[in-house]
């Protein structure tokens, strides 16, 4: 394994080919797990992000090797991580919920991209517990993650009310549940029911709370007709 390892360090046509297809595998895998969220970003973006980024790294070195010490070692790498943010821009979405969507899949083409350029740099070792860690981050934290966003002391959520007593129920729940509101505001967007009217609100609990089994006590108050939690 050691022998391998050195092996892909060198700078040699056959170590070449085996980080760019690297690249490309462990791009795609990362980006699998994306597609199956059905984010925008899915294999074959990944894949290519993994990919440009080695070759960036990987062009680098060939210069860095044809010049001697007049080039820059980092200089590609350096725009490699730069560049690639404002292309994770492109996956974040603000719904008409105020939602945020996409922080993570833009956080992992950063991340991915920062892993071609250690594979085209030959640092195989790093890469490959870098990749690990990353399948963690994103596959075994997110149980984690969506547990503390479902048991989360501050609720907001979306609601869409019948005009004729449906806030006041809603009150009156927050009010017997001791629930504090930090903000309220009327959604323009259209409801469902045409003559309802949409909120979205911001409570603070007090304590840390089961959200699912909040909603569901909502759901049962008359006149509400529509309510989800935003996260």
């Amino acid at each position: 394994m050691v022998g391998i390892l050195a092996y892909l360090e060198e700078f040699n046509y056959a170590s070449i080919l085996l980080r760019l297809s690297l690249a490309v595998i462990l791009g795609g895998i990362v980006g699998a797990e994306r597609a199956t969220k059905r984010q925008t970003a899915g294999i074959r973006t990944f894949a290519v992000v993994c990919l440009g980024a080695a070759m960036a790294m990987v062009t680098n070195e060939y210069l860095c090797v044809r010049s001697g010490d007049t080039i820059d070692a980092s200089r590609m790498a350096a725009q490699v991580i730069s560049g690639v943010g404002f292309l994770g821009v492109g996956t974040i979405i603000v719904t008409g919920k105020n939602q945020v969507k996409g922080l993570t899949t833009a956080a992992s083409l950063w991340t991915v991209a920062t892993l071609g350029l250690a594979i085209g740099a030959g640092f195989i070792y790093g890469a490959c517990v870098g990749f690990i860690l990353i399948m963690v981050a994103v596959k075994v934290l997110e149980k984690a993650s969506r547990y503390q966003e479902k048991h989360n002391r501050v609720l907001e959520i979306y609601m869409e009310l019948s005009p004729e007593g449906g806030m006041t129920e809603v009150m009156e729940y927050i009010k017997s549940k001791e629930f504090v509101i930090r903000s309220m505001h009327r959604d323009g967007q259209n409801t469902f029911k045409s003559e309802d009217v949409a909120v979205t609100m911001e409570l603070d609990l007090g304590t840390k709370k089961d959200h699912n089994s909040i909603l569901v006590e909502l759901e049962h108050i008359k006149g509400l007709d529509y309510i989800e939690e935003i996260r």
